[in-house]
């Protein structure tokens, strides 16, 4: 009797693009896209990073090729007529829930002009979210999708029997709650503004914009010193590294906001009027620091292990005194619930202040600020 000692063939599977595709996705989603090597997604999938060359030229073309899976499934999705838009989104979004986070932070490594190609179809996606005729329809448009999304922007175990109705009740009551006639309000971010008088405030600030605008990876020392006016060795005389800038700003967030729900607690009647005063904060912030805001979404994971897990447990804390006074004013809330509508309360008021358009407004504070309460409210 002969024995075949050949190795068996390994035989190359037909979906292995689609295994890279989720692979990358995941790694994406997880690490940031600076942090992830394509060596990396090709160990995953069970494969060698030459394997990896042939189907796609490098990570950009891979991160660009796994959003447009993403949005070409949700245009499929809601392509139809007749269909539940809300309630197949929040399904979809619920399912791959890297796919928000890919979006608002990923998306700015990709060139402009792909950038611009992605974000028009996401505009065309947002249009088909609002019900025809209903008022401030752009905000509210997107103001749902980033409730939809906001499972994507914390890790927590949430099942969607549980998760997809307060999801699609958020959503909801964005797409119909009551809006704030146009009033006198200052439009936030309108003047050039003014530079601090301190060295060390003045170089935060620069980095904070360009943190936001390059993304943390492609700004150096020279380049935050050149933005102030000085040499970039100058910049030793503040701050010790790139890191220690920015961590510096990030916490600069976080303490601004705790100073903000400690005054809204102190001056609360009850917990009703404790929520609507941080709802309003919380969105006067994001509308008047919109830089920052965007680097406390995007650049946390820069910053040593350590200090990533500090900043999330105070982030963490943040929200839990939101969600410790929800069930005060919704008796039907328990905790995960509560967890989840302040995330999406939260997440609406991110994503609203950081979109040009809508935040020069003169009435978008008072209308964000009702959507967020709409969303609490849910």
């Amino acid at each position: 009797m002969t024995i075949d000692t050949r190795p068996a063939v390994r035989r190359r599977p037909r979906d292995r693009k689609q295994h890279i595709l989720t692979a990358a996705g995941t790694r994406f989603w997880t690490d940031g896209y600076h942090q992830v090597s394509m060596a990396g997604i090709a160990a995953d999938v069970g494969i060698g990073a030459s394997a990896l060359y042939r189907h796609f030229r490098g990570k950009q073309e891979l991160l660009l090729a796994v959003l447009d899976q993403h949005l070409s499934a949700l245009e499929a999705l809601t392509a139809g007529p007749g269909g539940d838009v809300v309630t197949d989104l929040a399904a979809y979004t619920f399912e791959h829930r890297e796919f928000g986070v890919l979006w608002e932070r990923e998306a700015g490594h990709l060139p402009d002009e792909q950038r611009r190609e992605l974000r028009h179809r996401l505009r065309g996606l947002a249009a088909r979210v609002h019900p025809p005729g209903c008022e401030d329809a752009d905000l509210r448009a997107w103001a749902a999708l980033s409730v939809l999304d906001s499972p994507s922007h914390h890790r927590g175990r949430v099942t969607a029997d549980h998760g997809l109705p307060v999801l699609v009740r958020a959503a909801r009551a964005v797409l119909t709650a009551p809006l704030p006639a146009a009033g006198d309000d200052r439009p936030s971010g309108g003047g050039p503004g003014l530079t601090p008088a301190s060295r060390r405030e003045a170089l935060l600030g620069a980095a904070v914009h360009l943190f936001a605008r390059r993304g943390y990876p492609s700004v150096s020392l020279d380049d935050i010193g050149a933005a102030t006016g000085i040499a970039g060795p100058s910049v030793y005389n503040h701050f010790t590294s790139k890191n220690e800038v920015l961590d510096a700003a990030l916490n600069r967030g976080n303490e601004a906001l705790w100073l903000g729900l400690h005054t809204a607690l102190s001056d609360a009647r009850d917990a009703r009027d404790a929520l609507t005063r941080l709802a309003q904060d919380y969105t006067t912030f994001a509308l008047a620091n919109p830089d920052l805001v965007g680097i406390l979404i995007s650049e946390t994971v820069h910053l040593p292990a350590d200090r990533q897990q500090v900043l999330r447990r105070a982030q963490n804390d943040y929200l839990a005194e939101w969600a410790a006074l929800l069930p005060a004013t919704c008796t039907t809330d328990d905790p995960p619930t509560a967890h989840l509508k302040v995330r999406a309360a939260v997440a609406l008021a991110n994503s609203v202040a950081r979109i040009h358009h809508l935040r020069i407004r003169p009435e978008h504070a008072a209308r964000t600020t009702a959507l967020v309460t709409a969303v609490l409210d849910s």
